[in-house]
């Protein structure tokens, strides 16, 4: 190969890894994103949760 195909080949790759880089960077805050509304849509227990126990013997 000579210098301009190595050239190409490697500009190729690189613009490959820098989109690669870029859709893992969109996954990731989508991900943060979703976590994020689902630890929202969490009810918290009720206040009087437990308090009580019946016990009968």
């Amino acid at each position: 190969m000579d210098i301009a195909a190595l050239s190409v080949a490697y500009s190729l790759s690189q613009v490959q890894t820098d989109a690669s880089i870029q859709v893992l960077k969109k996954v990731m805050d989508t991900t943060e994103t979703n976590s994020a509304e689902m630890l929202d849509m969490l009810v918290p227990p009720s206040a009087t949760l437990g308090s009580n126990v019946d016990v009968s013997v």
